[in-house]
Formats: structure tokens, C-alpha cells, sequence
């Protein structure tokens, strides 16, 4: 390409122009913007058209007649009211913080040395004993708890013949042999002497007691019994531990102490939150029956079971945990429809005179806010949201 075809810069238009319709063919006057002189000439008057077009719009629009003013709407809250009675963002950002950090003050070692207690002394019931664990936690001695386990005594199969290599001669044997069968033959006199032996006695008690007659007594009493047997006396009732709440013999319950928590593994604890559900929802199924109540010192092993929780569980183990969550909002529901119906009734909320304090509404938000912020579980939020959707609370 030869340069005679190539455009010099000065021929072509300058850079600083802003694009306008058209093409630009006849030459316009090179004057500044704010030139407000005589126009003298036709390059003069196409510069001052050029730049008026520049300062109107592209586009204009014709002003409509029938156009009415827009009222401003007022902003609808799409999002959800939150109940009442769930805790803030706030307030389940600060207590997971705070929960994490408990759970390393008491996974790691402390710095104090302990007595090591005698090994001979149980310190915690059995692991499958959930009925005895209600009873440890109560405050029960461990007489109630720790009862002593029967001993099974072998059975002698062949009492006058043992197997295996025997010490002594067939002459000794056979005596023997002989010696049982005697005895034997002698033992239903020797029974039918302590028999009449013990008529005579009851008689002659019968005579010095007339009032304890014989016609007085059932006759499961008047049965015979061996010598070796006392005579039966008057049954008493048994009153369970738990039921004792007077005078100098009230329990006091075992609150989660370090000593107690200490020999307590994840694989027990995790067993030992599946029994505090159970109790959980039997008292939901059963909210009438006063024993199985649950109080501020079961949430309080409740938070201390958790700390010895690993951080990764397996889905059996999550599962336990989140039926444990959904138990204590179902609690809450209880508390929450029980305060909203006294105060739809103009009633005030009854005092239940117990030696410890119930379990709350805030010792269940502790427990599932720990669940949720520790292990992940948000969802669990959602599920308490929706099982207080339909109830009104009295928020103070």
C-alpha cells in the first residue's frame, strides 16, 4: 500500500469530539466551547449547532396527561417472626464460644493432684443400670446403687460319686455310700419328729397367747416349716430412697463434679444421654406423674456429658444427640403451652415446691445451642421454630 493512501492525523477528526448522528462532510469552525461571539460566517454557525447537540439528550419523552403520582408502599418483613421465646443470634454466637472453650478447660489436665480414691470403691453405677443411674443422680446412698450381686454356688452333679482320680480306697467308698442311704431312710422320722416337735411348741404358745389363736392365722401361717426356718413374721413395705423427702433423711442430689466425670468416656456418656432422653420424653408422654420430673441438676449433667463428647461422630452417635435436642424442645413446647394457657385463664403460673428447681426453658436452649453450634446441626433451629410456630408466648 502506497502512502499516498494512508489519512494523516490532522485530516481526521479530533479524538476530543463526542459522536453525533451523522457524518461529518462540510468544515466546521474551530472555536472554544464557551464562544458566545457574533457569528460571521456558515463554519462559525455549523460549530455553535454541533454544540448545542452535544448538551441535549439522546432521547427525549413526551409528558403524559393522565399520569398519577406513585404512592410509596410501605416495606413487608418477608422474612418469618421469630418466636419469642427463641434466643437471639446474638446470645447463640457468644454461649457456643464460650461452650468450646469449656470443653478444652476440661478435656485437658489440671494442674492440681488429686487423692487417687480406692479402687474398691465404686464411684459410678453400672452402665446398663438406667434405673439405678435415676437413683445415683437423686442422691440415693450407694447402698440403693451399688447393690452387692449375688454369687451363684456350683452344683455337684454326682454328690456320692465324683469323677476323676479319687484318693481314697473302694472300701471307703462303699461305706460312704452306705452311710447316705442311711441317712436318707432316717430323714423323713428326723422331719416328722421336728414336725411334731414345733406342733408342740405353737400349741403351748397358742396357750400362753390365747388371743393369737389358731383360727386367727391364714394357712399359708399354719403351714410346717424345718427347724432351721424362723417362724414367719409380718411383712413391712420397702419404701424406695427416692421416695424419702422427710426429716433429717432428704437427699441431696450428686451435682457432675470433676472427681465423678473424670473415669466417664465418650462411648459412656453418649449411653448415659440416651437414658436422660428416655427420661425426657417418658415425662412428656406422663407430664402428670411428679417422680419423674426432671430438674436443673439433670441439665446440669446434661451440659457436663457433653463436654466429653468427641467432635466427630459416627451417624448413631449424631442421631442420639439430635433426638436429645429434639426432646428439649419438645420441653420447652410443654413450658411454653403450660405459661400461655395460665395466661389466656388470667392465672398465674403455679410454684412447684420442690428442693431443687425444675428444668427450664434455658437450661434446654444451653443444650441445643451447644448441639447446633458445636456439632453443625443448624437445622435443629428450624425444627424448634416450626414446633413453636402455632403457640403464643407472655413474653415478660
Amino acid at each position: 500500500m502506497s502512502s499516498g493512501n494512508k489519512r494523516k492525523r490532522d485530516e481526521e477528526d479530533s479524538d476530543y469530539e463526542d459522536p453525533v448522528p451523522g457524518r461529518q462532510i462540510l468544515p466546521v469552525a474551530n472555536l472554544p466551547d464557551d464562544y458566545n461571539g457574533p457569528i460571521t460566517d456558515g463554519l462559525q454557525y455549523l460549530f455553535t449547532v454541533r454544540r448545542d447537540a452535544r448538551r441535549l439528550p439522546h432521547t427525549v419523552r413526551a409528558a403524559n396527561p393522565y399520569e398519577v403520582p406513585e404512592v410509596p408502599r410501605p416495606k413487608l418483613n418477608t422474612e418469618p417472626q421469630r418466636h419469642p421465646s427463641l434466643p437471639s443470634d446474638e446470645w447463640r454466637d457468644i454461649f457456643v464460644t464460650r461452650f468450646k472453650n469449656f470443653r478444652k478447660n476440661v478435656m485437658q489436665p489440671t494442674i492440681h493432684v488429686h487423692i487417687p480414691h480406692n479402687r474398691k470403691q465404686k464411684l459410678l453405677p453400672d452402665r446398663n443400670e438406667r434405673d439405678l443411674w435415676w437413683e445415683f443422680i437423686a442422691g440415693s446412698p450407694e447402698s440403693v446403687w451399688n447393690r452387692p450381686k449375688k454369687q451363684k454356688q456350683p452344683r455337684n452333679r454326682h454328690p456320692y460319686r465324683p469323677k476323676g482320680m479319687r484318693a481314697f480306697s473302694e472300701e471307703s467308698y462303699a461305706s460312704e455310700v452306705r452311710d447316705a442311704s442311711f441317712s436318707r431312710e432316717e430323714e423323713p422320722f428326723a422331719s416328722a419328729a421336728a414336725s411334731e416337735e414345733f406342733s408342740i411348741g405353737l400349741r403351748a404358745t397358742e396357750d400362753r397367747n390365747p388371743g393369737n389363736s389358731s383360727a386367727d392365722r391364714t394357712p399359708s401361717d399354719t403351714l410346717p416349716t424345718p427347724r432351721t426356718t424362723p417362724f414367719p413374721s409380718v411383712p413391712q413395705e420397702l419404701t424406695p430412697a427416692s421416695d424419702i423427702h422427710e426429716g433429717n433423711t432428704r437427699l441431696v442430689p450428686r451435682e457432675p463434679v470433676p472427681q465423678l466425670l473424670s473415669p466417664i468416656d465418650h462411648s459412656l456418656a453418649i449411653h448415659l444421654l440416651m437414658y436422660f432422653t428416655n427420661w425426657m420424653n417418658h415425662y412428656l408422654r406422663h407430664s402428670e406423674d411428679t417422680a419423674n420430673r426432671l430438674t436443673d441438676v439433670h441439665a446440669r449433667w446434661i451440659f457436663a456429658l457433653l463436654t466429653r463428647i468427641e467432635d466427630d461422630l459416627c451417624a448413631d452417635d449424631m442421631s442420639l444427640l439430635r433426638n436429645l435436642a429434639r426432646a428439649c424442645t419438645g420441653l420447652v413446647k410443654e413450658h411454653v403451652w403450660k405459661k400461655s394457657l395460665l395466661a389466656s385463664a388470667g392465672v398465674g403460673q403455679e410454684e412447684t415446691r420442690t428442693s431443687e428447681p425444675l428444668m427450664g426453658e434455658r437450661s434446654c436452649w444451653m443444650i441445643i445451642a451447644a448441639i447446633v453450634g458445636v456439632w453443625g446441626q443448624r437445622d435443629l433451629w428450624m425444627d424448634a421454630e416450626s414446633m413453636l410456630a402455632g403457640i403464643a408466648s407472655e413474653v415478660p
